[in-house]
């Protein structure tokens, strides 16, 4: 559905209709990232999740490289619209491809989405989450942590640009820079498989370090040292935290778990990224990406007394 609607954007002329559009393409990439992690759990051994998520994320990582690239270079051979055909021509590919896993045979009675069903899932998925609040804890930190390199992120444009004086190049340098650190964070993780809640803890503090390089940056190297920590960093938080939770659910409530606390983590960042917007015009960009720094250091402090209790457990 995402591929038919970037098909129709490039027809739509009123900017009403392409937010629109945009808006549903949102809605069905929310479905299908939510939907391929719960199959991935399923059809994946427990001892190779960690590998694949590793893979996964060097995949991913690695698009965000070479997408910008090959869609500069359709521009340059060709138009905006030739660059959304292709992108959509190749989801539709890969929707073909995904056709040929094997299906899974789902146990239980399917039910139609109802308001009743949406709110049995929500009681079932806060009893679960009260009976085991260790768990719980960890999604909570994970969603306070991704608002908190949302909120930083949103103004890292603006503060490499205004605040560190440097060129809209060299600001695209940094960012490839921060995706040649993932790549390489996902490589160590498939090379090394990591305890995955070693993965988080570390990989959240030495995340927070990168990003005081870059707060505190007075030059690119500068700059560009922390943009390759955090990046190499947050990729061990990110598969760390996939496999922790793909052990620690029950395949059954894992899509529930994760759609619902996804759910409260977009609200939580749209909320952030208002309230920053307003800030904006009454402190100083630095002042605000290292008041960000700060909350991220109060994260990994909550994550180390959560490490320290926790880590002789199997996941």
């Amino acid at each position: 559905m995402s591929a038919l609607f970037q098909y129709v954007i490039i027809k739509a002329v009123n900017m009403l209709i392409i937010y629109v559009l945009t808006f549903f393409i949102q809605i069905f990439t929310a479905i299908y990232t939510n939907a391929i992690f719960v199959y991935s759990t399923k059809v994946i051994s427990e001892n190779e999740q960690q590998r694949f998520n590793a893979w996964r994320s060097m995949a991913q990582s690695s698009g965000f490289i070479l997408g910008p690239m090959i869609t500069g270079l359709f521009f340059f051979i060709g138009t905006a619209h030739l660059a959304i055909v292709m992108n959509s021509t190749a989801l539709i590919i890969a929707a073909l491809l995904l056709g040929k896993c094997p299906h899974i045979s789902e146990t239980g009675i399917q039910q139609r989405v109802t308001f009743a069903t949406i709110q049995a899932d929500w009681r079932i998925v806060y009893l679960y989450a009260h009976k085991h609040l260790s768990i719980s804890f960890i999604f909570i930190l994970n969603g306070l942590f991704i608002v908190c390199l949302t909120a930083i992120d949103s103004l890292e444009a603006a503060f490499v640009t205004r605040t560190l004086q440097m060129s809209e190049s060299t600001y695209g340098l940094l960012v490839s820079i921060a995706g040649s650190g993932f790549i390489a964070g996902s490589i160590c993780n498939m090379k090394w498989l990591v305890k995955p809640l070693n993965a988080i803890f570390y990989g959240v503090l030495c995340c927070s370090v990168g990003y005081l390089c870059y707060g505190l940056a007075q030059n690119w190297w500068m700059a560009a040292l922390g943009f390759f920590i955090l990046s190499f960093a947050n990729s061990f938080v990110s598969v760390g935290f996939m496999t922790y939770i793909q052990q620690a659910l029950p395949a059954a409530m894992l899509g529930r778990f994760t759609a619902i606390f996804s759910l409260l983590e977009a609200f939580t960042t749209i909320t952030i990224l208002l309230l920053l917007s307003i800030a904006t015009q009454i402190i100083s960009l630095r002042m605000l990406v290292l008041l960000g720094i700060c909350l991220l250091w109060g994260l990994a402090f909550l994550y180390g007394v959560y490490y320290i209790k926790h880590r002789s457990a199997v996941y």
